[in-house]
């Protein structure tokens, strides 16, 4: 198989496997909402964000000096994960110890209950971390996906089993978790066993300091990545309380599932696909996977945004109604973040990690200055300030990658269709919504799928008569 064609099968893989363990997630996550309350969900979440916090910050780019300086051999890796290990060990000793005061911090006491269970997830995790980095480089995605995949599943059946027929709450969501981290550990691990990444080799002090010359930016701009998505959260615990935290938390996960795991699936392939790449090949490879990513993309968003309030009404109880307004705003806008996030990709194949640590900041200052100022509104409101950070982030990229030759005028020319196609279906479900909504007021999960299957044929009949190359493209590559 040549390179091109495992960097397809390894995409297909991928974003597969992804839209199926998401599948599930989603379903647990509507399953768990039935039986914990915003405010317990919210807090657990939280819990979660500190402990991902440390591991961003004590990474030091460890993963993608294996990936990027792989081909030296046991040299590279071996000392990279020595320092990869030691860091998350001082990591988890601090945050372990600090439980409470962390806890204080966000105004929410019963955090530090489950912040020690969230480091245990974060740890087994972390061990499972340089071999998948290993299976990354050697673009031996299926073995990744198959491992997510049945993480996916344990975590989907232990959440739903422990909420359902036991008392331990939100502790029930850190367990499923932990289960979930071991699963794919193991998996990983046994795929590349730890001779390629744990066979002693001397270390010499010129590699840490390589090691740490190459991960000190990345390592911020990571965080700072990261961080952008998961520090609103603790942020609208402190401001507006557990409840509130917990239905946007909600929300947003509901949101950012066509983004993150559509193209953030591909983005993730894209890093050492583009490394791999001619240079002159590289700005096709981000137009082509931008246009297509769009096609999927697009639909799943604003369909969700459309349909959020019949979605709500039908999948969640009562206490979650205000998840409804929420998500249309999140859905909405979450299309610029699986575009920042596959120009990032294109950034960090060249190496332009200072760059990237810039636009996450100015973004992460963006979304927590706009929500501070935002939230006096109320939490809807204060959603809003998403929209702005990744309006921000985007601009940003564009801007930072045409200074390295890339282009995204041919972009506007696929994306029109694309657009066009979407506002029809937009337009299509809302005057389904009206004319079915007097009969099936007490049905909502009738008029779901019937929304659903009008904005799914409006959609793909309009993109065919208007833009009939992209689905021959997307059809192609499946």
């Amino acid at each position: 198989m040549t390179d091109k064609q495992k960097m397809v099968s390894a995409a297909a893989w991928s974003v597969g496997a992804g839209l199926i363990g998401r599948a599930i997630g989603l379903a647990c996550t509507l399953w768990v909402a039935r039986y914990l309350s915003p405010d317990i969900v919210g807090e657990v979440a939280v819990a979660t964000v500190i402990a991902f916090t440390g591991n961003w910050v004590s990474a030091w780019g460890c993963g993608q000096y294996v990936i990027v300086h792989g081909h030296e051999g046991k040299q590279a890796i071996f000392p990279a994960s020595m320092v990869y290990l030691l860091f998350g060990a001082i990591m988890l000793v601090v945050l372990w110890s600090s439980s409470t005061m962390l806890a204080g911090l966000v105004s929410a006491p019963r955090v530090a209950e489950y912040l020690p269970g969230a480091l245990l997830g974060v740890a087994i995790r972390r061990i499972g971390s340089i071999p998948d980095k290993l299976l990354a480089r050697e673009l031996r995605f299926s073995r990744i996906a198959i491992a997510t995949g049945f993480g996916d599943v344990a975590y989907a059946v232990v959440a739903i089993v422990l909420v359902s027929t036991t008392e331990l709450g939100g502790h029930a969501i850190i367990l499923a978790y932990i289960v979930q981290s071991t699963v794919i550990t193991v998996l990983q691990i046994a795929s590349t066993g730890l001779r390629s990444w744990l066979s002693p080799v001397p270390i010499t002090w010129a590699r840490i300091k390589a090691i740490l010359r190459f991960g000190a930016p990345l390592t911020a701009e990571i965080t700072l990545s990261e961080g952008g998505r998961y520090w609103d959260k603790p942020l609208m615990l402190r401001m507006l309380g557990a409840e509130a935290a917990g239905t946007y938390g909600l929300a947003f996960n509901l949101a950012n599932l066509p983004a993150l795991y559509v193209g953030g699936h591909i983005g993730t392939v894209m890093m050492p696909a583009i490394v791999r790449a001619p240079v002159q090949d590289r700005t096709h490879m981000i137009v082509r996977a931008l246009a297509l990513t769009a096609v999927v993309l697009f639909p799943m968003a604003f369909g969700l945004a459309t349909c959020a309030n019949t979605l709500v009404a039908a999948l969640l109880p009562p206490n979650w109604a205000q998840v409804a307004p929420l998500l249309s705003v999140l859905a909405a806008v979450s299309v610029l973040g699986a575009a920042s996030f596959m120009l990032a990709s294109f950034l960090a194949a060249l190496g332009q990690n200072t760059s990237l640590m810039r636009i996450e900041f100015v973004s992460v200052l963006v979304l927590l200055g706009a929500m501070v100022y935002l939230s006096r509104w109320g939490v809807v409101v204060a959603s809003f300030a998403v929209g702005l950070a990744l309006v921000t982030q985007f601009t940003l990229s564009v801007w930072a990658c045409r200074r390295h030759g890339l282009a995204l005028h041919a972009l506007g020319r696929s994306l029109l269709p694309v657009m066009l196609a979407c506002v029809v279906m937009v337009v299509g479900v809302l005057l389904v919504r009206g004319i079915l909504q007097p009969y099936l007021e007490d049905m909502p999960l009738v008029l779901l799928l019937c929304e659903i299957a009008a904005g799914a044929m409006l959609y793909l009949g309009m993109l065919a008569s208007v833009g009939k190359g992209l689905m021959q493209d997307v059809m192609r590559l499946l």
